[in-house]
């Protein structure tokens, strides 16, 4: 059960202890509450589809994630692992290996809500790093028609006024406000080349100071809850999936599909036989079908087999 925020949490963050790893049990204290608080969420926060968000924490110490330093805690919501992962395949083949060396974080390919603590703060927000390029795209895309744009506009108007939008980095605006002369200027700033050490993050969200976050004690969860369920609308219009594809993603996906269980084969490939009656024997590839089943030549004779059953050579 979520026993509420201390001081003692947020002092876990003072600069002074951030590169320290004398004080990960402290953060990892903080860490346990973050996680108790996702598992009281956790059903209540839904896909677009319904399906619950999946929720964990950011690690507590030093790391070449967080360039080694813990400036603030973490909890994210996002997709469920399973759709993470199919979407991964595609995102990943397009990231510079350094990039993923130095932030293997799965926040760093998905749009995601979070609740974030701080030295002075608790953080509510939805967050869209640049390299989620499945969702971004989507998102771009999807604000080239007028009349989705206004709808957008309408979404993030609807927030309650403390919240704010923008791009980390550069200027935020109040959500009552906004309009799309303002959202251009956001979509700018989001585009803009990245810098070393600068991520331009498109953020939606609003703070807690530490005493109003003390002070509601366990009822934080219900503040966190109706927070970020005023959000999941503007994450359900972000969000990429099958219903709310505007980056005919389906398609990329299908393929992507095809050639796993063709296993990279194609025509022609010379092969070697590795299960079976005909272990060992090598053929040429004739032919191969969408589901990965293989017709080898072997010597004169042409033989059916899948394409788990053959290695290339």
């Amino acid at each position: 059960m979520f026993p509420g925020f201390t001081d003692r949490d947020f002092d876990a963050y003072v600069p002074s202890k951030w590169k320290s790893n004398v004080f990960n049990r402290e953060r990892l204290e903080v860490r346990q509450k973050l996680l108790a608080l996702g598992k009281e969420l956790g059903g209540s926060l839904t896909a677009a589809d319904g399906s619950p968000l999946s929720w964990e924490a950011s690690v507590e110490h030093p790391a070449l994630w967080n360039h080694k330093q813990v400036e603030a805690q973490h909890l994210f919501f996002s997709r469920n692992e399973g759709a993470r992962k199919e979407l991964d395949l595609i995102i990943d083949r397009s990231r510079p290996m350094s990039t993923m060396l130095e932030d293997s974080t799965p926040q760093r390919n998905h749009l995601f809500l979070c609740v974030s603590l701080d030295h002075e703060r608790i953080e509510l927000a939805l967050k869209l790093h640049p390299d989620a390029r499945v969702d971004r795209q989507n998102l771009e895309r999807k604000l080239a028609e007028p009349w989705q744009r206004e709808r957008f506009l309408d979404l993030v108007r609807d927030l309650p006024g403390s919240y704010r939008i923008g791009v980390s980095g550069g200027a935020f605006h109040e959500v009552a406000t906004f309009d799309d002369t303002l959202l251009r200027d956001v979509l700018s700033d989001f585009g803009r080349p990245e810098l070393p050490g600068k991520t331009h993050t498109l953020v939606v969200g609003r703070s807690l100071s530490r005493e109003e976050a003390k002070s509601n004690g366990t009822e934080m969860v219900a503040v966190v809850r109706r927070e970020l369920e005023a959000l999941l609308p503007i994450f359900h219009f972000v969000a990429w999936s099958r219903e709310n594809d505007f980056v005919l993603m389906r398609e990329a996906l299908k393929q992507e599909k095809q050639a796993r269980k063709q296993k990279g084969l194609a025509k022609n490939d010379k092969v070697r036989i590795v299960k079976g009656m005909l272990a060992g024997r090598v053929g040429v590839v004739q032919e191969i079908d969408a589901k990965g089943a293989l017709k080898v030549l072997v010597g004169t004779v042409a033989v059916k087999v899948g394409a788990e059953e053959v290695e290339k050579v």
